[in-house]
C-alpha cells in the first residue's frame, strides 16, 4: 500500500511539472509574439516599412507613401541644382493605379547635368523602399521622363528639362569636346600602365600620391606628353581608411593640417598641373576643408578638377571664392556593372549637345581598348578629344 501512494504521488508530480513547462512555452510564446507585434507595429510607422506594406497590398499607406517620395524626390533635384522654385506638383487619377498619381516638373540650370540628377533622385529614394522604375531621355538629351514609385506601383511621373544657354566660342575649344581623365595610377608600375602611357590619345593622368610608384609614374606620364594631375585622397561619406603615406583629408582636421596633408601630397606627385579628388563625397560637401584645398592651389598655380561624388558638392563655390581655375566631372564612364561603351556614347552625346564635357575613367582591365574606342567613334562623330589645359584655356 506503501508503495502505491508513493506511485500516485510521483504521476501527480509529473502532471504538476509537465502542466508547468506548457505554461511556461505559452508564456515564452506569447511574449515573442509581443515582440513581434510591436516590431512590425514600429516598422510599419517608417517610410521603409510603409513601402513594404503597400507592396504587400495594403493600399492604406499608399498616400502616406506617395507623400513621402515626393519629398524625396525635390530632395535629390535641390541636391542635384535645380531651384526649388521651378519645381511644381500636380495630382491626376490613372487608370490600373493604387490611388491618384503626382505629376512633378522642373527645371534644371543649363550648367548642371541631368544624369546627375538622375543619380541624385535614384540616391535620396533608396533610403525609403522608393525606386526609380524607368528614366527615358527625349528630345535629344534634353529632357527626361521618370516613373518613380515602389516595386508593386507607380506614385509620380517626373518630366524634367534642361534649360537652354547659347554656347560661346570663349567657353570651350572650338567644336564639341570632350577631356578624359584616368584616375588611380600609383598602386602599380606594369604592362597596363605602359599600355596607357602608348596610347596616342590626349588623357589626363591622375596619380594618388605617397603610393610605391607615384613618383616615377609622374615622372614617364610627363615623358610620354601626358597632362598629370594629383588624385587626392578626401573622406567620403562612408568611412575609409588611409592609403600610402598620405592620409585622407577629413572634416575634423584643422584647415592648417588639411594645407599640410595637401603640400606633403604634391611633394609626392611632382610636376603635377592640377588635382582631383579621390573619393572625397564628405570633404567636398565642407565648404572649410575645401577652402583650406583651394589655398593651397592658388599658391602652387594649380587648377582643380570636382570628380563630383556627392550632389552637396562645394568645389565650385570654393574655388571660385579663391580664384582658382576648376571643372566638374560630368560622367563616371566605368562605374562598377556599367557598359563602358555605352557611357562613351552617352559621353559623346552631352559633348554633342553641350559643346564640351569632362569624364573619368580608371587604370582597368579593359580601358585601354575602350579609350582607344572612343577615339575612334569621336573622330567618326566630329567630336574633339582634348588635353584638360585646352579645355581649361590655358
Amino acid at each position: 500500500m506503501a508503495g502505491s501512494s508513493k506511485k500516485k504521488t510521483r504521476k501527480k508530480t509529473k502532471k504538476k511539472s509537465s502542466a508547468g513547462t506548457g505554461l511556461g512555452r505559452l508564456a515564452i510564446f506569447l511574449a515573442v509574439a509581443a515582440i513581434v507585434f510591436f516590431a512590425m507595429v514600429k516598422y510599419a510607422d517608417t517610410p521603409r516599412g510603409r513601402v513594404f506594406l503597400l507592396d504587400l497590398g495594403f493600399d492604406r499607406y499608399y498616400a502616406e507613401v506617395q507623400s513621402g517620395l515626393g519629398e524625396l524626390i525635390k530632395k535629390g533635384a535641390t541636391e542635384a541644382g535645380m531651384p526649388a522654385k521651378s519645381i511644381t506638383l500636380t495630382t491626376a487619377d490613372e487608370p490600373g493605379q493604387d490611388g491618384p498619381v503626382s505629376m512633378i516638373k522642373g527645371d534644371m540650370p543649363a550648367d548642371r547635368s541631368l544624369l546627375q540628377l538622375n543619380t541624385a533622385i535614384a540616391r535620396a529614394l533608396g533610403s525609403s523602399g522608393g525606386r526609380v522604375r524607368a528614366c527615358v531621355e527625349k528630345k535629344g538629351g534634353r529632357m527626361i521622363e521618370m516613373e518613380v514609385g515602389t516595386r508593386r506601383t507607380v506614385t509620380h511621373r517626373c518630366v524634367f528639362r534642361m534649360g537652354r544657354r547659347p554656347v560661346r566660342e570663349t567657353d570651350r575649344p572650338t567644336g564639341p569636346s570632350i577631356t578624359v581623365i584616368v584616375d588611380d595610377f600609383g598602386y602599380f608600375n606594369n604592362r597596363r600602365v605602359r599600355e596607357f602611357l602608348a596610347l596616342d590619345v590626349p588623357f589626363t593622368v591622375s596619380v594618388i600620391p605617397g603610393l610605391e610608384h607615384s613618383e616615377k609614374i609622374c615622372r614617364q606620364a610627363r615623358e610620354a606628353g601626358k597632362d598629370v594631375i594629383c588624385h587626392l585622397p578626401m573622406e567620403p561619406e562612408k568611412d575609409a581608411n588611409d592609403q600610402g603615406d598620405i592620409p585622407l583629408v577629413r572634416t575634423a582636421m584643422s584647415s592648417r593640417e588639411i594645407e599640410k596633408i595637401v603640400e606633403k601630397a604634391l611633394e609626392s606627385t611632382p610636376g603635377v598641373i592640377g588635382m582631383n579628388n579621390h573619393m572625397g563625397s564628405k570633404a567636398t560637401a565642407d565648404m572649410r576643408v575645401m577652402a583650406a584645398v583651394m589655398k593651397v592651389c592658388r599658391r602652387k598655380k594649380l587648377f582643380f578638377v570636382d570628380s563630383y561624388t556627392t550632389a552637396k558638392s562645394v568645389v565650385a563655390e570654393a574655388a571660385g571664392k579663391a580664384g582658382v581655375k576648376t571643372l566638374r566631372n560630368d560622367l563616371f564612364l566605368d562605374n562598377r556593372g556599367d557598359d563602358v561603351r555605352e557611357n562613351m556614347r552617352k559621353a559623346l552625346s552631352i559633348a554633342s549637345r553641350s559643346g564640351r564635357m569632362t569624364a573619368i575613367m580608371h587604370i582597368r582591365k579593359g580601358n585601354v581598348e575602350h579609350l582607344r574606342w572612343l577615339a575612334q567613334e569621336a573622330e567618326r562623330e566630329g567630336v574633339r578629344i582634348v588635353r584638360i589645359t585646352d579645355m581649361m584655356g590655358d
